[in-house]
């Protein structure tokens, strides 16, 4: 199969895929036609794909997995050293180190067995920037300006996005804290107002967690005020119902923000990473 296929596949970009090829982790057919090099790619190497890629988001070196490939009697010893590095940054990879320690690591025969057993730690965690942006040097078609002028493109896209994710999450924390406050002034419920207060404190300040929190709340949302719409219709009570509806297209909205936008993601990312 082609690149693109394999991108659509694996949810690599071709950079990416580009740079294993280059590094020799994966090891397409080439064939040449016109003076050309053309790679097809078979399911094994999209399976060696996804083997790098879970690796790789788990913070091992491009040189370890070549070395649990190359040689498989010392997976045992690269992953002893593998832990004390992790051990540096213990607070931010804790979570790993407590997952390796349950492996048995001298057990472990193959590097695509090491990245399923730990394929639950490493999905919820993104690539390394040298995966996602990589310097191809000979590799990367172009000359080097265009490949500069491509990687300040990139860089002014994600800058752009930081910006419009950032004023989607204030504005959503905004709003939600001028409603906590609506509802305090209506009922008195003070444990009500101080945690949609902390809840938007903590969207704003890009704990990502928090969204999932406000997408339940969002969907709760839509469920009880759809009822209100409906039974307010029924009984002429217009100005309720249109309120309740116009709620209603609020809380979808948050909640296709906060779950799709790019934007969004790209803030929250930022903000736990720096």
């Amino acid at each position: 199969m082609k690149i693109k296929e394999v991108c659509k596949r694996t949810g690599l970009t071709e950079r990416t895929i580009r740079y294993y090829v280059e590094e020799g982790l994966i090891k397409p057919e080439i064939t040449l036609k016109g003076g050309r090099e053309y790679r097809e790619y078979s399911e094994h190497d999209l399976e060696e794909l996804e083997t790098v890629a879970g690796l790789r988001k788990l913070f091992f070196t491009i040189d370890e997995i070549k070395d649990m490939n190359n040689t498989p009697e010392r997976i045992g010893a690269v992953l002893d050293a593998y832990k004390l590095k992790l051990a540096s940054d213990a607070r931010a990879k804790a979570a790993i180190v407590e997952a390796l320690d349950q492996l048995g690591t001298n057990r472990l025969q193959s590097a695509s067995e090491v990245a399923r057993k730990l394929r639950q730690l490493s999905e919820g965690l993104p690539l390394p920037q040298r995966d996602i942006n990589p310097n191809f040097g000979r590799f990367e078609p172009g000359s080097k300006e265009e490949r500069e002028q491509e990687y300040n493109r990139f860089v002014e896209k994600q800058a752009r996005q930081y910006k419009t994710g950032r004023a989607i999450v204030f504005s959503i924390a905004g709003i939600n804290m001028l409603f906590a406050l609506l509802a305090f002034i209506y009922n008195l419920n003070v444990l009500n107002l101080i945690v949609q207060l902390t809840l938007s404190i903590c969207l704003a300040l890009g704990i990502s967690w928090v969204r999932y929190l406000f997408i339940i709340g969002a969907g709760l949302a839509v469920l009880v005020y759809g009822m209100v719409v409906f039974v307010a219709f029924g009984e002429g009570l217009l100005l309720i119902a249109i309120l309740s509806l116009l709620y209603v297209a609020y809380a979808v909205a948050v909640t296709i923000l906060l779950f799709r936008s790019e934007a969004v993601s790209e803030f929250l990312y930022k903000q736990k990473n720096g």
